[in-house]
């Protein structure tokens, strides 16, 4: 190890050793760190589902304004996609071919750079049909 490292190590362990015995004198006692009694209350295991159904809360929520932005594609009400795609996006359920469809949606309203932001996100998150969309868009562009 080299000096000038093994020096900065030794300053951070002080420092770290510094700021428990400060936490020890402050609160009159021990830090209490999380222990094996947090997982046999039960605490843990009720966080978990939790989180499990408000992951499947969200996902539910994702794909009702999804196929809501896809039947408003299919009606070519470009406003109401946009409108619903954002929606399913909040919902952080990410979908690479949704932003192409958003972005479409916006080249139709004559808004390239719009459409073209949205392109990229989709080709970023694996939309074949976006990184099409996205090459023809600037090639659009280019010729203008």
């Amino acid at each position: 190890m080299k000096k000038g490292i093994k020096k900065k190590c030794v300053l951070m362990m002080a420092m770290v050793f510094m700021a428990s015995a400060k936490c020890w004198a402050q609160y009159d006692g021990p830090v209490i760190f999380p222990t094996t009694e947090l997982y046999d209350s039960g605490a843990m295991n009720a966080y978990v589902r939790a989180l499990a159904e408000t992951a499947s809360a969200r996902r539910e929520l994702f794909e009702i304004y999804a196929d809501k932005a896809l039947e408003a594609f299919h009606h070519e009400q470009w406003w109401d996609v946009i409108s619903y795609v954002g929606k399913a996006l909040d919902t952080k359920c990410y979908n690479g071919d949704l932003y192409y469809v958003r972005g479409y949606a916006y080249e139709q309203l004559g808004k390239p750079f719009a459409a073209k932001r949205d392109y990229k996100k989709g080709k970023k998150y694996n939309s074949s049909l976006a990184a099409e969309a996205l090459e023809e868009l600037q090639e659009k562009m280019k010729r203008k």
